[in-house]
């Protein structure tokens, strides 16, 4: 968290390709499917497409949707990426242990703990691009 700023770090891969991010309210367990709160696609910038997100913003992408009144803001996020193929990957973000989270500059919160965007890319395993 930047202030009341979300910041995400997709782990990607070299090779990986984000086209789209969705936030879900996950709280929200009587749908099927819950509502997409947030949407942003189309990264434009290598921030983006490197895999950092600002919530809410759309900042770094083509198109957003427009985000939620602060109020509005659910305690436990599910935030996902689809890439290229139409596969992606997600995890939950519970707002109280983000905001209690003791990090350092350039680090971000984990269920397994702070990482550096490059430890969270790592957990991938990537092959080498060509």
């Amino acid at each position: 968290m930047d202030g009341a700023t979300i910041v995400v770090k997709i782990p990607l891969c070299d090779t990986d390709d984000i086209r789209r991010v969705e936030v879900v309210d996950f709280d929200d367990v009587k749908p099927a499917k819950p509502p997409v709160l947030w949407w942003a696609s189309g990264p434009t910038t290598a921030a983006a497409k490197a895999g950092f997100v600002r919530l809410w913003s759309g900042e770094g992408f083509k198109r957003h949707k427009v985000p939620l009144a602060k109020s509005a803001v659910p305690r436990n996020l599910d935030v996902s990426y689809l890439d290229s193929s139409g596969d992606g990957r997600g995890d939950v973000l519970t707002l109280r242990s983000i905001s209690k989270a003791d990090l350092k500059a350039g680090q971000y919160w984990t269920s397994s703990g702070p990482k550096t965007a490059r430890q969270i890319d790592a957990q991938l395993h990537c092959k080498k691009s060509k």
